[in-house]
């Protein structure tokens, strides 16, 4: 049985092996489509287009998904030294990648904006429940982690619903109950960064796991040879150059791992491996010279990648 809607900016499936009704299917969906209202910037009337519109001014009163959301953000970009920064969003809207407004902003446009990307001036208070960024012109965007949270709240539902055999996919953030019903793991192809959408460069099989994957091919431009992607460099406001195209992590929780893939993507291997081996996750590197780089836990079969750099 299988659910696919939109919500998040992208198409989301849920397929399930087990019998159970289509009804709790489309609570799932309504589930999704309800902390979307919550959490998107795109929503003039969400929590998160409140707490920008307020910034500098006053408190905003969110709900408790908000808050929780907002305390994981703050918690990875606190142990991640601002790799992965939710204040990013003045820079994200500047660049506009992916929108028909995309461009590449001047040295001066990214200077003027700088002092708004500082997760620290983000104030929450959990009771009675309320948000507050400090300087005004500050902006969160929760894109490079919404999209995880809505994924483990919806698992968690399906199992209390009795579901034992299920993976999501919501916009190649992909998470699992159980295994196949026959018995075997679910497989998953990791994309190429540099090929079209469904060309993986090998497989990682998952039960009750997570994999997340940052890459360059989510969202970028090309403009006179250069690729100009979305995973912005809090500390340039530019596309990170950290030598790679994609990082891919598997562990428990979907909505860790969006936040962790981007800032392991940000600060590169190097550090990003240790980084990583710290939290105890395990990750794939595919680096834009060709090289691929894998943590022993890392499942993997017949992976094959080769740069055109």
């Amino acid at each position: 049985m299988e659910k696919v809607f939109y919500a998040f900016g992208t198409m989301n499936q849920i397929q399930v092996e087990d019998d159970i009704s289509m009804e709790i299917l489309d609570q799932m969906e309504e589930t999704a489509l309800k902390l979307d209202d919550l959490l998107s910037v795109f929503k003039p009337n969400s929590e998160i287009s409140r707490i920008n519109e307020n910034a500098g001014l006053r408190p905003t009163k969110v709900s408790p998904d908000t808050i929780k959301l907002l305390e994981r953000s703050l918690y990875f970009s606190c142990i991640s030294k601002g790799t992965f920064d939710i204040t990013i969003r003045p820079a994200v809207k500047l660049w506009s990648i992916g929108h028909k407004e995309q461009h590449i902003p001047t040295q001066q446009e990214l200077k003027e904006i700088s002092h708004l990307i500082d997760y620290s001036k983000l104030y929450i208070d959990a009771v009675p429940g309320s948000a507050y960024l400090r300087k005004k012109g500050q902006a969160i965007d929760l894109g490079g982690i919404a999209k995880g949270y809505a994924a483990d709240l919806i698992r968690e539902k399906l199992r209390k619903a009795g579901v034992k055999s299920c993976i999501l996919n919501f916009g190649g953030t992909i998470l699992t109950i159980g295994q196949k019903m026959n018995g075997s793991s679910w497989r998953v192809g990791v994309q190429n960064p540099l090929a079209k959408r469904g060309q993986s460069v090998g497989t990682v099989e998952l039960k009750n796991a997570a994999l997340v994957t940052s890459a360059v091919n989510e969202r970028f431009f090309i403009k006179e040879g250069v690729r100009y992607h979305h995973l912005l460099d809090p500390i340039t406001l530019g596309p990170a150059q950290s030598g790679v195209l994609s990082v891919s992590a598997t562990g428990a929780s979907a909505m860790d791992l969006d936040a962790l893939t981007t800032a392991l993507f940000v600060m590169g291997m190097e550090k990003g491996i240790e980084f990583a081996k710290n939290l105890g996750i395990e990750v794939l590197y595919l680096l834009d010279n060709g090289n691929i780089y894998a943590t022993n836990g890392f499942i993997k079969k017949d992976l094959n990648f080769q740069s055109n750099n």
